[in-house]
């Protein structure tokens, strides 16, 4: 039985010693030298570090220098946190302060914290100590419900939580994934998301886990995304873990047919609504490519379903996000009781081993979110409570109809902004869109991307929505505001809106 993700690392470093396990800059990491470096680290924290389970963040660029210092943290029986370079220094200020780290492993800038209690150490450092000879002293230590990382999200109160994660929700996930995607050593990832986002988690694991090979590539390149495609065709990528985002954006900057990308078997994609119409751009040039719905959040260890998709959608049809995945369970709830009915809608509650232990130096929010499940109360069972909401279709399949905080009442209805987006999307000359609601002006506001003027969407709309849905006001975007994780970001289309 798997107890931690380092046996990943050591399964294929006895069968793939030689192989490349991280491709970045044009340089292989073969698993020999990421099983070197990952002892060398851990052997250096073993020396410096007594006190096992502590936070160490890593802040480094995507990279194999950044994979092997969290299983060196991981193999020190630590926990990883994976930091962007870029944080704000009075957010990075305040991440500090809840996690009180034992050190900051850092690469590629010297980030002068001047925090008392929060030593830096450098990646090089670590590695010229060589102490690779204590590097497995804690292995057998190891536990699978020890914390593995902790990634930030933002708060609602402005105060960002750490979700802590543990060994057996990453390894029932990869599990699960490797599966039922039918994973193996041929595997080529290319990797897209952050470290330090959630949606990265598969490109490391997956790739660990069926001793494949993971390509890193410098965020830039999804600026130019024939480059990209270049970068696909050359170095024969043949699976992606990408936020919809990024296909999007591939999609509409018409990057999909400039190359020949047949050497893509299998695309999933996780962390937001996925757009039908540009889904069928992707699949209209790999027909026969296995397209993949994940959902789940953060919370949930990246996903805790997913859905294949095996049929057409129309462009202006939603994606079904599937059902539950392994040793996972998701229950509609409604008032208190679990909605078994098609079409009714409820709030998704998500139980089994992917639920994640809460958040970090937060009992008051972990309380709030991680609650007992509220259909039991015979034995403690904690379940995650999303705030998103969903029903099921008449093949028993979960549709996701957005977030309780969507939700919006306008003019006495209460109405769902992403069905609206939904339909706007469908136009055809529109790329991206995303609606704000207004409460103090009582107005629904819907940005979008795209060659085509705010009168003729709302001609096109008017025969699908009825009138109180209709938005009141269209904003047109040269480009659609990204933020880090690359997922639309609603704060900034609200700062538009009040210029």
């Amino acid at each position: 039985m798997l107890n931690t993700i380092i046996d990943y690392l050591i399964d294929s470093y006895d069968n793939y010693s030689d192989k490349a396990a991280i491709v970045y800059n044009n340089n292989s990491m073969t698993y020999k030298m990421l099983y070197d470096a990952t002892l060398n680290i851990a052997g250096w924290i073993n020396c410096h570090i007594k006190v096992t389970r502590q936070p160490i963040i890593v802040m480094m660029k995507n990279s194999d220098k950044a994979i092997a210092a969290f299983l060196g943290i991981a193999l020190s029986r630590n926990i990883y946190v994976p930091l962007d370079i870029d944080t704000p220094i009075e957010r990075l200020k305040t991440i500090i302060d809840i996690l009180q780290p034992a050190y900051v492993i850092n690469c590629e800038c010297d980030v002068d914290l001047q925090i008392p209690g929060c030593p830096i150490v450098s990646w090089n450092t670590i590695q010229a100590a060589n102490m690779n000879s204590v590097g497995l002293e804690r292995l057998n230590q190891i536990i699978d419900t020890d914390p593995l990382y902790i990634l930030f999200t933002s708060g609602s109160t402005g105060t960002p939580k750490g979700v802590v994660i543990s060994h057996r929700s990453v390894i029932d996930f990869t599990e699960e994934a490797s599966e039922a995607m039918k994973f193996d050593s041929k595997e080529v990832f290319l990797n897209q998301a952050p470290f330090y986002f959630d949606a990265s988690v598969p490109d490391i694991f997956c790739t660990l886990r069926n001793g494949a090979t993971l390509h890193i590539v410098s965020g830039n390149m999804f600026a130019f995304p024939v480059k990209l495609m270049d970068y696909i065709s050359i170095n024969k990528i043949n699976a992606l873990f990408w936020v919809p985002s990024a296909l999007v954006m591939v999609a509409n900057l018409k990057a999909l047919d400039k190359r020949d990308i047949s050497c893509l078997k299998k695309i999933m994609f996780c962390g937001e609504v996925m757009p039908t119409k540009q889904l069928n751009m992707w699949r209209k040039v790999l027909p026969h490519a296995i397209f993949v719905n994940y959902y789940g959040p953060c919370e949930a260890t990246y996903a805790c379903s997913y859905y294949i998709i095996e049929r057409e959608f129309l462009d202006d049809e939603p994606l079904p996000i599937g059902k539950a995945a392994q040793n996972m369970s998701i229950m509609l709830i409604s008032n208190g009781k679990e909605i078994q009915q098609i079409g009714v809608k409820g709030e998704i509650y998500i139980r089994g081993t992917g639920v994640g232990i809460g958040y970090y130096n937060n009992f008051e929010k972990t309380s709030e979110n991680f609650i007992q499940n509220p259909l039991q109360n015979v034995y403690p069972e904690i379940v995650y409570k999303t705030g998103d909401l969903a029903h099921y279709d008449k093949d028993g399949n979960i549709i996701y109809d957005g977030r309780l905080d969507y939700q919006i009442k306008h003019r006495g209805y209460r109405i769902e902004l992403g069905e609206i987006e939904n339909c706007v999307g469908a136009v055809e000359q529109v790329a991206q869109t995303a609606c704000i609601y207004n409460k103090d002006k009582d107005m629904i506001v819907c940005y979008y991307s795209g060659d085509i003027l705010e009168d003729a969407i709302l001609n096109l709309i008017s025969n699908k929505l009825p009138e109180y849905m209709i938005p009141q006001k269209l904003i047109r975007m040269k480009n659609m505001p990204l933020n880090n994780n690359g997922k639309i970001d609603r704060l900034k289309l609200k700062e538009v809106n009040e210029v």
